[in-house]
């Protein structure tokens, strides 16, 4: 069995003193050496550095690569690791930053064994200069449960996902790479990017530490929050998998502004600069959002509207357009996704319906408005404009979007990761010829449909 080869991507930059504590353990992994290959980039250290880097080059020679790079900060020195990596899986490691030996082995194993799974990452104690260890990182008792599945709104409210806890699939990389200059945070950037088109996962382990740079609120970390998420909301459109939690991201956005402004030494600073072109590029977009809302357009308008107030946040007409857009924006009727379904309830897939259409097919021909039955589709690994999209061209073609046929229900996105893992154990039956983990409804295909109606009929009877 061939191993997927692991791309350890180390960061350093003035980091004479710890780069060698981070390097031994991802020599030390119980991950076979043969299939994990070292790069290291030196961002323009003036220090000994190089030369710990040079000394490691030396004494593995084959496994652990080095180049230098002129200083341009860690998310650069990233970019460039990223580039030279050739490994089915890409794991960043900043210097100082350390990992228990079984980190990689762990990692790989999920990603082999969940193939829907993009990026999974770990937990790391944050530690000071002398080792004193503070809470970690979504440690065990905290309530509230670590990001999973595709959470890109969230993502983009708090940046609680360690570079060194990364690993992701290199088949992610042309949405990767190359990482944007005004970037600041790479794992961050890894994290939202990697959410925006796979699902992600948290493996809960025994933590390594993590560097005192990550942790803690500063003026200079807030400047980077700021920065991060302007450039997201810049480039809202209505398909954007974070558009239903604008509102939310927006506040995010909102807030971080409000606690720069209250940590800085002077109150007249200048929270993020914008510049006379980005002004009149507020201007433009402001107009194109005003003309989207006026034709009906909300969706594409209420993006458009943050577009102009994240391009420049002091302008006020925008921002208000924007609250007005999002206060008029529909509300989910309920935080479950089976709300609104008949009384037996059957779940199928959307990519496998477009997939084998005959699956829909045979379900409206055994089934009609006339059923207290539902079919709900399992849509939300889709952005909820594509999800539409797709499900409509697809019952539009089997004639199943005129009154009396099959009642049917989309389930979109996003939803929390462990509702999605509980909706076939929590429906009455599958409509599905795929293999699916216990707990599970009992499952039926496009031959099955037949007992599935005569299943639903007696449940209706009941």
């Amino acid at each position: 069995m061939n191993l997927p080869l692991v791309s350890v991507l180390v960061t350093a930059h003035q980091d004479e003193d710890r780069v060698a504590d981070s390097l031994d353990d991802a020599l030390a992994q119980t991950y076979p050496a043969t299939a994990i290959e070292l790069i290291a980039v030196d961002d323009g250290s003036q220090d000994g550095t190089a030369g710990v880097l040079d000394e490691y080059a030396r004494r593995h020679p084959g496994r652990v690569r080095v180049i230098r790079q002129p200083h341009a900060g860690q998310a650069a020195a990233l970019d460039r690791a990223l580039g030279e990596a050739s490994g089915d899986v890409l794991v960043p490691l900043a210097a100082g930053d350390r990992w228990p030996s079984g980190r990689l082995a762990a990692q790989v194993a999920l990603l082999e064994r969940r193939p829907e799974v993009g990026l999974v990452y770990s937990e790391l104690l944050r530690h000071d200069r002398d080792q004193t260890a503070t809470p970690s990182l979504w440690p065990a008792e905290l309530e509230v449960d670590p990001p999973r599945g595709r959470p890109v709104g969230r993502l983009l409210r708090e940046d609680c996902v360690a570079p060194s806890s990364i690993a992701v699939r290199s088949a992610l990389r042309p949405q990767l790479a190359p990482i944007p200059a005004a970037i600041p945070r790479a794992g961050w950037w890894l994290a939202v990017r990697a959410a925006s088109v796979a699902e992600i996962e948290w493996l809960p382990e025994a933590p390594g530490p993590i560097g005192p740079e990550a942790a803690g609120e500063s003026a200079a970390r807030l400047r980077e929050t700021l920065a991060f998420q302007r450039w997201f909301l810049r480039r809202t459109t209505s398909e954007s998998p974070f558009v239903d939690e604008l509102a939310e991201v927006w506040a995010a956005f909102a807030d971080s502004a409000r606690r720069l402004q209250s940590l800085a030494d002077d109150p007249f600073t200048e929270l993020l600069a914008v510049s006379d072109a980005e002004r009149a590029d507020a201007r433009r977009i402001l107009a194109d959002a005003r003309s989207a809302i006026a034709r009906g357009d909300a969706r594409p308008g209420m993006a458009l509207a943050a577009r102009a107030a994240a391009t420049d946040p002091w302008c006020e007409p925008a921002r208000a357009l924007l609250a007005e857009a999002l206060a008029a924006r529909p509300r989910r009727a309920s935080s479950d996704p089976l709300a609104g379904a008949r009384r037996f309830v059957t779940l199928a897939f959307a990519d496998e319906l477009v997939e084998h259409p005959a699956l829909l097919a045979a379900y409206g021909g055994q089934f009609d408005g006339r059923v207290d039955a539902t079919l709900a589709i399992d849509a939300s690994a889709l952005t909820p404009v594509a999800a539409e999209r797709a499900l409509a061209a697809l019952t539009q073609a089997l004639g199943l979007d005129e009154d009396g046929t099959a009642h049917l229900l989309a389930v979109v996105g996003p939803i929390d990761a462990a509702v999605r893992e509980r909706l076939p154990a929590s429906v009455d039956a599958l409509l599905s010829e795929r293999a699916h983990a216990a707990p599970a409804a009992p499952a039926f295909g496009a031959d099955g449909v037949a007992s599935l109606r005569a299943l639903a009929a007696r449940a209706s009877a009941a």
